[in-house]
C-alpha cells in the first residue's frame, strides 16, 4: 500500500500562551513492507495479524495502528533513506507515546494519547494520531519525529525506567510472534553449549536458504559449522531422520582450532564462546582460561572469522581491569553478556558486581568500564544498530555502545528466571524480523518474532525543537492513503 504521511508540533508557554507550530511531511520506510513480506514469503500472516488478548486493553483493533501506533521522538535527525529500520546508538530519545494509552506512569519520557482526537476513517484512508504531552514529559530537543509499532514506543531509554505492567510482560520485547521455524528441527537441542552435540544457532539466510549452527568439538580440536536447510525455496521430501522427523542437516565444514582453546578438559564447554556480529558480517570463536575468574594480569582469546571465506584473525584480550572478570563465557538456557562481540568489541563483566568491561579489539589494552547508572546487564537478548538489550520479566536494559552507558526501558521479556531467557538469532538482510531462539519443553526452540521499535516513518524537522518544562506539545501525525510507498 502507498502511504503519505504529514506531522504537526504545537507547543504552547503555559505561561503567555504562545504557541509554536512546527510541521512537515515524513518519508515512508521499508520497514512494514519486509515484514510482511520476508522470510520468502513464508511468514505465517494470521500470526503477524495477532490483535493480542483479552487482558490486553490496549490491543490494536486497526492494521494501521497496529503497524504505526507508536510515536518516537529523538534528539538527531535520521535522514530521508527508507531502508533505514533503526535509529543509530547516537540518537537519543527524547519522548515517547502509544497510540490508545494514557500514560499513567512515572516514566517522563511517554507522553498520553489523545483518546477523542485520534482518529480513523477507513473510507477516507486517513488516520490520525493525537498524542499531548505534559510540562514534565517528553522535555529535551526534538529533531525527529517518527512512528513505529505501539510497543516500540516502550524503548525510552532513560535511567530507572518504571516496570511494565502485568499486561505488558511477555509481549513487549518482541512484539508478537510472526510464526514458528520448526523445520529446523536438527537444531532442537536440549541445550546450546557450543561444545553440545547440535551447537549454537547463529543466523539464517534466506537468500542461501540455510540456517548456520556452530559446534565446538574439544577433543579434535575443530569448530564445525553446520548448514541446515530453511525450508523456504527447497524441501527435500526424502530427508527423514531416525526419529522421524525432518533431518534439516545437509552440509558441515569444519575448521581447525587446534592450539586456540585455552581448556580442552571436561568442562572446556563453559570456556568457550560462538557469536555472530551480522552487522560486521563476522563470527567470533571466544576462549578464556579454565577457572570461576580471570585474575587481573590473564587474556582471553579472540579469533574473528569472516563469514563468507572463514579467513581468520586471532586477538589476544587482556584483564587490565585492574580486578577479576568472570571466566565462563558460554551458554546453556541463558545467553550471558560476559565472553560477546559486537561492533568490534569484547564485552566481560566482574564477578558479584556484574560490572561491565568494554575491550575494542583494535586495541585491547584501551579497557573501557560501561557507565551502569546502579543496574546490571547479565544476560543478552538481543544486538543490533549500537545497543545490546536485556529484556527481564518487568523491564528491560539496553547498553549503548555509542554513549558507553546503561539504560533502560519499559519493554519487558517473555521468560522468567526459571524457564531461561530468550535470545534473538539474526536473519541476514531482514534485521526488522529476527529468530527467537528459547528455552521450553526442555529444550531450545526457534520462532521468527519482531523487533518492536522499527522506524515506520521517519520525519527530520525543518528545525530543532526544544521542549522545556515551561511548555506543553501536542503532536499531530497523519497517515492517509496514496504517496511513497510502503
Amino acid at each position: 500500500m502507498r502511504l503519505h504521511g504529514h506531522t504537526r508540533l504545537e507547543l504552547t508557554d503555559i505561561h503567555t500562551g504562545a504557541v509554536e507550530v512546527v510541521e512537515k511531511d515524513n518519508i515512508i520506510t521499508n520497514a512494514v513492507g519486509e515484514i510482511f513480506n520476508g522470510y520468502g514469503g513464508s511468514l505465517n500472516k494470521a500470526m503477524l495479524l495477532w490483535r493480542g488478548q483479552q487482558d490486553d486493553p490496549n490491543a490494536p483493533k486497526d492494521l494501521v495502528t497496529m503497524f504505526y501506533g507508536g510515536l518516537l521522538l529523538y534528539d538527531s535527525p535520521l535522514g530521508a533513506d527508507p531502508a533505514t529500520r533503526f535509529p543509530p546508538a547516537a540518537a537519543g530519545i527524547t519522548g515517547t507515546a502509544i497510540a490508545g494509552l494514557v500514560n499513567a506512569t512515572t516514566n517522563t519520557t511517554r507522553g498520553s494519547a489523545n483518546l477523542t482526537e485520534t482518529k480513523l476513517d477507513p473510507a477516507g484512508g486517513t488516520m490520525t494520531y493525537v498524542y499531548e504531552f505534559a510540562t514534565n514529559q517528553g522535555n529535551g530537543v526534538i529533531q525527529s519525529v517518527c512512528l513505529t509499532q505501539p510497543q516500540g514506543a516502550y524503548y525510552s531509554e532513560m535511567i530507572d525506567a518504571p516496570n511494565a505492567s502485568p499486561v505488558m510482560a511477555g509481549r513487549l520485547s518482541f512484539g508478537g510472534a510472526l510464526g514458528g521455524d520448526q523445520l529446523l528441527t536438527g537444531l532442537l537441542a536440549k541445550d546450546c553449549y557450543p561444545t553440545g552435540e547440535r551447537g549454537v544457532l547463529l543466523y539464517a539466510d534466506p537468500a542461501a536458504d540455510e540456517a548456520l549452527a556452530g559446534r565446538v568439538d574439544t577433543a579434535r580440536g575443530v569448530l564445525e559449522l553446520r548448514r541446515h536447510c530453511l525450508g523456504l525455496r527447497t524441501l527435500d521430501l526424502f530427508r527423514r531422520d531416525t526419529q522421524g522427523g525432518w533431518d534439516s542437516l545437509v552440509a558441515t565444514d569444519t575448521v581447525d582450532i587446534s592450539g586456540f582453546l585455552q581448556s580442552v578438559s571436561g568442562n572446556a564447554g563453559r570456556y568457550c564462546r560462538l557469536c555472530f556480529d551480522a552487522e560486521a558480517d563476522k563470527l567470533y570463536l571466544i576462549a578464556a582460561p579454565e577457572g570461576s575468574t580471570i585474575a587481573a594480569g590473564g587474556s582471553i582469546r579472540v579469533r574473528e572469522y569472516d563469514r563468507k571465506t572463514l579467513a581468520a584473525r586471532d586477538y589476544t584480550v587482556p584483564n587490565n581491569t585492574g580486578g577479576a572478570l568472570r571466566a565462563a563465557v558460554s551458554e546453556a538456557k541463558s545467553t550471558p553478556l560476559n565472553g560477546t562481540v559486537y561492533g568490534g568489541s569484547l564485552y566481560m563483566t566482574a564477578p558479584s558486581t556484574y560490572q561491565i568491561y568494554r575491550f575494542p579489539l583494535a586495541d585491547p589494552t584501551d579497557v573501557q568500564a560501561v557507565t551502569m547508572h546502579g543496574d546490571t546487564l547479565q544476560y543478552l537478548s538481543d544486538a543490533h544498530d549500537g545497543r545490546l538489550y536485556c529484556y527481564y520479566r518487568t523491564r528491560g536494559v539496553v547498553l549503548n555502545t555509542e554513549k558507553n552507558e546503561l539504560f533502560s526501558c519499559e519493554a519487558a521479556g517473555y521468560d522468567t528466571t526459571t524457564t531461561g531467557f530468550a535470545a534473538m538469532v539474526p536473519v541476514l538482510g531482514e534485521p526488522v524480523t529476527p529468530l527467537r531462539r528459547y528455552y521450553s519443553d526442555s529444550r531450545m526452540r526457534t520462532m521468527r518474532v519482531l523487533r518492536a521499535n522499527y522506524l515506520a516513518t521517519i520525519n527530520d524537522l525543518p528545525k530543532a525543537v526544544e521542549k522545556t518544562a515551561d511548555k506543553t506539545m501536542k503532536v499531530i501525525y497523519t497517515l492517509r492513503r496514496g504517496g511513497v510507498t510502503a
